[in-house]
């Protein structure tokens, strides 16, 4: 594979978005979730219309759904060669642990989080201290966190946000060696997020004395603040999902100017994941019941997911209904299968709400700003 397709760390990305905020124009990098290729290819031309550079983002669910974190970097790199994607692009661990952080470092991710949040303080700044010790000299980025959010993340489970401390914030970076820092201000997982989306005046002073610390002690421009939990959860969609057949009760995201207030104050990576999964089972759905009957003319294939789409009305995750059928069909392109009409429908999806959103985040035409350091470079500047 050439070098044109590889892998950046996530601090020359977010560091173009810090200074164009620096440069007066807000701007934070879309992290997305992603579960399988077309949804990568969809993130990368969504990506490459608003020329944006990105964070593509895989679970420990997402790593297990797809039998391993090495499966999933040679999904991305595939489709980033497939779409000739040259654009700096990170590859991250979402809300990975002690286990799997290390793995996904050997197995070619440019970047992990450690979420230690449930330890106390010294515990969590002790373990991020050490994924950082373990990533660093590869030149892997590493994103912690402070606070719990309320909602589900995986099997993580928290019944309320607990709010991270601003005034801890450039200790946990000086302290773990984190290069970003996911600050619990009131978002939450999921796509019930509240009516309001959690986000009032603490929130924003929450994320404003964070940033204005870190700037204080001359740190903003290698650490960055995260918002988890962002997802806009748009009306339209699950509208589409509750039409074609689905049950989808409660949803509210954040609204898109609350999370514009938080990167004025220092944001600067744009968690996004329930937004895709929701266009994923839209399309699914309504694919289904356009073209009634289509499901008989593949059985090994379609069938089984619109029979998992029948009995879970609720679902919104993909994983939920595409666990029925071999894994390996969705790391690939699907050209010549029965996947291939469905899957371009989602491709096209997901690649315009990224464009929408990558441009409301602020960071349409920053991909030429980044500074495209190598791992190896990056690697260096631990030191």
């Amino acid at each position: 594979m050439s070098n044109q397709y590889e892998l950046f760390s996530m601090v020359p990305i977010l560091r173009a978005a810090e200074q164009s905020a620096l440069g007066g124009k807000p701007a934070a990098i879309g992290a997305f979730n992603v579960n399988f290729y077309n949804q990568a290819r969809g993130i990368l031309e969504g990506l490459r219309r608003a020329d944006a550079p990105g964070i593509i983002q895989a679970s420990r669910g997402a790593n297990q759904f797809q039998g391993g974190p090495d499966k999933i970097q040679v999904m991305i790199l595939q489709a980033m060669e497939d779409s000739g994607h040259s654009l700096p692009v990170a590859l991250h661990l979402d809300h990975g642990n002690e286990e799997q952080a290390p793995i996904c470092v050997d197995e070619g991710f440019s970047s992990v989080m450690i979420d230690a949040s449930v330890l106390d303080l010294e515990g969590n700044i002790a373990l991020s201290r050490k994924i950082c010790d373990y990533a660093h000299p590869k030149g892997v980025s590493v994103e912690g966190e402070i606070g719990k959010l309320a909602g589900v993340e995986e099997d993580v489970i928290h019944e309320t946000t607990t709010y991270g401390d601003p005034f801890l914030v450039p200790y946990f970076f000086n302290e773990s060696g984190a290069d970003a820092l996911a600050v619990a201000y009131g978002t939450s997982h999921g796509p019930n997020k509240g009516s309001q989306g959690g986000l009032e005046n603490l929130a924003v002073w929450v994320i404003e004395k964070s940033y204005k610390g870190m700037v204080a002690y001359g740190q903003n421009e290698n650490h960055f603040l995260v918002s988890h939990g962002s997802s806009t959860v748009p009306k339209e969609i699950v509208d589409e999902i509750n039409k074609y057949g689905g049950n989808v009760r409660g949803a509210a995201g954040i609204p898109m100017h609350k999370i514009q207030e938080a990167v004025k104050v220092g944001i600067r990576k744009i968690n996004i994941d329930t937004d895709l999964r929701l266009g994923i089972t839209a399309t699914f759905r309504k694919y289904f019941s356009d073209n009634p009957g289509v499901e008989d003319t593949s059985t090994n294939v379609l069938k089984p997911i619109k029979y998992e789409l029948d009995s879970k009305l609720e679902a919104i995750d993909p994983r939920d209904y595409l666990k029925v059928i071999d894994a390996s069909l969705l790391r690939t392109d699907p050209k010549g299968t029965a996947l291939e009409e469905v899957m371009g429908l989602v491709q096209e999806r997901i690649a315009a709400h990224v464009e929408k959103l990558v441009h409301d985040f602020g960071c349409a035409g920053l991909a030429g700003k980044v500074d495209r350091v190598s791992l190896s470079e990056q690697a260096k500047s631990y030191i």
